[in-house]
C-alpha cells in the first residue's frame, strides 16, 4: 500500500484539516482516487518493522512529536470543517483551542517509511476491516493532546457520523495503483 506523506490536505507547511466526520474523509479521498486507511496499514507505517510504540522509538518524546499540549476545555458546539471555517464565532473559538502544526514541521515525527505526524498533531480516521456500520471508524495515532499518542492503540467509540476539533486523516491507496501525489510515499519495500 501507499501512505500519504502527511495529513490532509497531504501538502507540507499546511495545518492539516480537522471537524471531518468518517464519511466526508472517505468521499474526500475516494475523490482523488484513494481511500482511508486501515487499521493495520496505519499500524506497520507508524511502527516500522521493529514495532516502535511511538513513531520516534521505544521512549515518550514530548519535542519529538505535536503532543502533550494543554489541555484548553471545549465550551462550544462546533460545525463541521466548512461550515465552521465561514462562521465567525464557530472559527474564533476554534482558534481558540487549536494547537495544530504545519504538516512536517516536525522533522524527528517521522516514521521509517518517511510518513509525517502519524502520532500527535491530529487524531486520524481509520477503516476498521471487520467492522460493521456505523462502527467502521476508528481513530487512532493521537492529537496535540495529552492523550495516548501512540502507533498501536485505538478508539473506537466514535460512530462514523461524529466529527471533532482535533480529527483529521490521511489517505492511502493499493500500491498497484499509480501514485498521483507529488509528496505520496512508494510501498515500503520499494523505499
Amino acid at each position: 500500500f501507499c501512505m500519504d506523506r502527511y495529513e490532509w490536505p497531504n501538502k507540507k507547511g499546511v495545518k492539516p484539516r480537522t471537524l471531518t466526520t468518517w464519511p466526508e474523509a472517505r468521499k474526500m479521498c475516494a475523490e482523488r482516487g484513494k481511500r482511508l486507511c486501515t487499521t493495520h496499514e496505519f499500524n506497520f507505517a507508524c511502527e516500522g518493522q521493529s514495532m516502535k510504540p511511538h513513531v520516534y522509538g521505544h521512549q515518550r518524546d514530548d519535542t519529538a512529536c505535536n503532543i502533550d499540549r494543554p489541555y484548553i476545555a471545549r465550551t462550544f458546539n462546533y460545525k463541521r470543517w466548512d461550515k465552521c471555517m465561514k462562521n465567525e464565532a464557530c472559527r474564533k473559538e476554534y482558534d481558540r483551542l487549536d494547537q495544530r502544526h504545519p504538516a512536517g514541521s516536525m522533522p524527528r515525527c517521522v516514521s521509517d517509511h518517511g510518513v509525517y505526524d502519524l502520532n500527535g498533531n491530529a487524531n486520524e480516521w481509520v477503516m476498521r476491516e471487520k467492522a460493521r456500520p456505523p462502527k467502521r471508524s476508528g481513530i487512532k495515532g493521537g492529537w496535540w493532546g495529552p492523550v495516548r499518542n501512540r502507533c498501536r492503540p485505538i478508539t473506537t467509540f466514535h460512530i462514523e457520523g461524529d466529527w471533532g476539533y482535533e480529527v483529521g486523516f490521511r489517505c492511502c491507496k493499493d500500491s498497484s495503483s499509480k501514485a498521483s501525489e507529488k509528496d505520496e510515499l512508494p510501498p515500503p519495500e520499494k523505499r
